[in-house]
């Protein structure tokens, strides 16, 4: 079953999506480099970063649920996608009411693409999607989108190396391919829709990196000219 985003339609948003809240949203596919561009930005711009991950220790909670539902999708998919949208909400509430610009390491935003991929996997029923739509709506009429999206873009193959080669927990040895190929598809089909707000597309892939395997300079300095332009 294919199902259309919620998070991409203004008419969910505080005044329709017309005022914004100062996030930049830096968001793509596991693996993309979303951390090394917020990381760097963060440190360009002087403003603090929200990573995706609060705690990358193998113990953190987040990765205990990560590994268990790589393990069994169908079992945990449900859980581990209401954490997650719980965590995010946190971060837009947070932002908005200190009134500063930040950083996102992935949002609530593109949160639904994970659900969506799993709904349509067939690893999360239509009961336990309805409920997480039915949150996520709730919690779209209370805060506003953001000022500016950078959209990490890398192919699957890219992707898993990084992950295999990031040593984050068990990740590369339980995260399916064929999982990464329909959420990048998602991720396409997102973007394409996503008008929130302005966006910025980054390729980076290989070519993008010196061969100490870091972003170039060139290429930093073309992600920090673009999201200038709109902050």
């Amino acid at each position: 079953m294919r199902v259309s985003f919620t998070c991409t339609d203004k008419n969910h948003y505080i005044d329709k999506g017309v005022n914004k809240n100062m996030a930049i949203v830096i968001d793509g596919i596991i693996g993309a480099g979303k951390s090394t561009v917020g990381q760097f930005l963060s440190e360009s711009l002087g403003v603090p970063l929200f990573e995706e991950l609060k705690d990358d220790g193998k113990d953190s909670l987040a990765q205990r649920m990560l590994d268990l539902f790589y393990a069994d999708q169908t079992r945990w998919s449900a859980i581990i996608q209401v954490m997650f949208l719980n965590d995010r909400f946190k971060d837009i509430k947070r932002i908005e009411s200190e009134g500063n610009v930040a950083i996102l390491d992935r949002s609530i935003y593109g949160d639904e693409i994970f659900a969506k991929t799993i709904h349509e996997r067939g690893q999360m029923t239509k009961d336990e999607f309805h409920i997480y739509r039915d949150l996520l709506h709730n919690m779209l009429q209370h805060i506003k989108p953001p000022q500016v999206l950078v959209y990490i873009d890398v192919t699957v193959d890219t992707a898993m190396e990084r992950i295999n080669t990031r040593g984050r927990s068990t990740e590369g040895d339980l995260i399916p391919r064929d999982y990464m190929e329909d959420l990048r598809r998602n991720y396409e089909l997102w973007f394409e829709t996503f008008d929130l707000c302005p966006k910025v597309r980054i390729d980076l892939n290989d070519s993008a990196l010196d061969e100490a395997g870091n972003v170039k300079a060139s290429v930093k300095q073309l992600i920090l000219n673009a999201v200038k332009a709109h902050i």
